[in-house]
């Protein structure tokens, strides 16, 4: 690690930040598994790729709680590889609950995106793989 003046090594804001953003997406996905699993009307289930909003209630909880235990590993150095494959495993199921409610999903596909960028781009904060 290279240090710049006053000691903070280049990139720590990025890992940091994109802890933070795996931390928040965690939480974005619980509330989304449990508004599903009540039926919202503001989910259009109807329009689902496959499965119902039961089923991808338990995927986006899931996912969030995972996402949530794994942030605290984040934070402290650890688990880069493990959240990267979280944050993608979480883009790619809200491609699928895209046409449920398509400007969320696009939002939280735009956080996987900057969370990944901030975990890989600065991978060598972290200990090992």
């Amino acid at each position: 690690m290279e240090a710049r003046t006053g000691g903070t090594p280049r990139g720590a804001g990025w890992m940091l930040f994109a802890a933070t953003l795996f931390l928040i997406l965690g939480i974005f996905n619980v509330i989304d598994g449990i508004v599903a699993l009540a039926k919202d009307n503001h989910f259009a289930g109807d329009q689902l790729f496959f499965g119902d909003l039961t089923l991808w209630g338990i995927i986006l909880l899931a996912i969030g709680g995972i996402q949530l235990l794994a942030s605290f590993q984040l934070y402290s150095g650890r688990g880069q590889i493990l959240g990267i494959f979280l944050l993608a495993l979480n883009l790619v199921a809200q491609l699928f609950f895209l046409p449920v409610y398509p400007f969320w999903s696009v939002i939280v596909m735009v956080i996987d995106g900057f969370a990944i960028y901030g975990l890989t781009v600065y991978g060598e904060h972290f200990e090992g793989l």
